[in-house]
C-alpha cells in the first residue's frame, strides 16, 4: 500500500468497542517498509497531522526502523530570528557521525539528542486528544503515559522489572542505578494532534550512542531488548521481532485507550 512521500507498507485497521459495545472508533496501523530517511517521514508526519485535525482521516500509527540518524530535539536548536532562547550545551560531533554514515536532523519534538537507525522500532502516533479514540482527552502527559504502558505491559511477562520515571520520560528495565533504558519518548502536538512518538531498542547497533549523549544522558544507560532477556527472542522467533512488537504494542495500545474510557 503507497503512505505518501514516496512510502509504502501494509496497513491493518482496527475498530475499538465504543459505549455499551456498539462499534466505536476506527484506529490504523502502518507498518513501513525498507529504512526511510528522517525527513521524509517527518513531512508524511505532517501531511497526517492536519488530516486528522480535519477529521479526515482517524487516528493513525506508522511503525517504521530509520535510516540512520541523530536527531535534535527542540531545547538544542538555533532559536528563530527575533526570539530569545538560551540553549544548552551538548556535544555533537557531525564530522565523526557523518564518518558512520549517520545523518542528522532537527526535530520539532521535545528532549534532547537521540538516535534512530536499523533495528529499532520507532512508533509514531498521529492521535487527536481528544479522547475519542486512542488519545487521551486533552492531556499531553496522559499521552505520553499511554505509549510508555503499553510498552510496559508487553514486556511484563518476561520477569524485567520495567518502570517509567517521572523525571526521565521513557521506558527503563532494572531498578537503581542499575536500570537502563530501553525506550525514548518525544513528541509534538499541534491542534491537538500529537506526532512523532517512541523508539524502542531492539537488535539495534548501540555503539552511535556512545558519539553523543542521548536525551541528557550517559550512553552506558541504552540497552536493547535482545539483550535483557533469552524469552524475548523466542518469544519473537516465528514473527520475527518487528511482527512480534508491532502486533503487541498496537494491541496494548487499544488496550491502554478502552482501559482509561
Amino acid at each position: 500500500m503507497e503512505f505518501g512521500q514516496g512510502l509504502s507498507g501494509t496497513e491493518t485497521r482496527v475498530q475499538l468497542a465504543g459505549p455499551g459495545g456498539a462499534p466505536g472508533a476506527e484506529v490504523r496501523y502502518w507498518s513501513v517498509d525498507g529504512f526511510p530517511e528522517y525527513e521524509t517521514v517527518r513531512r508524511l508526519q505532517h501531511e497526517l497531522v492536519d488530516s486528522r485535525a480535519r477529521g479526515e482521516i482517524p487516528d493513525t500509527v506508522l511503525f517504521l526502523e530509520h535510516a540512520a540518524v541523530v536527531t535534535r530535539g527542540k531545547g538544542l536548536q538555533r532559536p528563530r530570528s527575533g526570539e530569545a532562547q538560551e540553549l544548552r550545551a551538548m556535544p555533537l560531533d557531525e564530522r565523526a557521525l557523518a564518518a558512520r554514515g549517520i545523518s542528522v536532523a532537527d526535530s520539532e519534538r521535545g528532549g534532547d539528542l537521540t538516535y534512530h537507525g536499523p533495528g529499532q522500532l520507532v512508533i509514531y502516533p498521529i492521535v487527536k486528544l481528544d479522547g475519542s479514540s486512542l488519545g487521551a482527552d486533552h492531556d499531553v502527559e496522559g499521552h505520553l503515559r499511554r505509549l510508555e504502558g503499553a510498552l510496559a505491559r508487553l514486556l511484563a511477562p518476561f520477569d524485567l522489572t520495567v518502570e517509567a520515571r517521572p523525571d526521565a520520560t521513557g521506558v527503563w528495565v532494572g531498578s537503581g542505578s542499575a536500570a537502563r533504558k530501553v525506550a525514548s519518548l518525544g513528541i509534538a502536538v499541534r491542534k491537538w494532534v500529537t506526532y512523532h512518538g517512541m523508539a524502542v531498542n531492539v537488535v539495534n547497533d548501540l555503539a552511535p550512542f556512545h558519539l553523543i549523549s542521548p536525551c541528557g544522558f550517559s550512553p552506558e544507560v541504552m540497552a536493547r531488548l535482545q539483550d535483557l532477556s533469552q524469552a524475548l527472542p523466542a518469544a519473537w522467533e516465528k514473527r520475527g521481532w518487528r511482527g512480534w512488537l508491532e502486533e503487541g504494542l498496537a494491541r496494548e495500545l487499544v488496550a491502554g485507550a478502552v482501559e482509561r474510557k
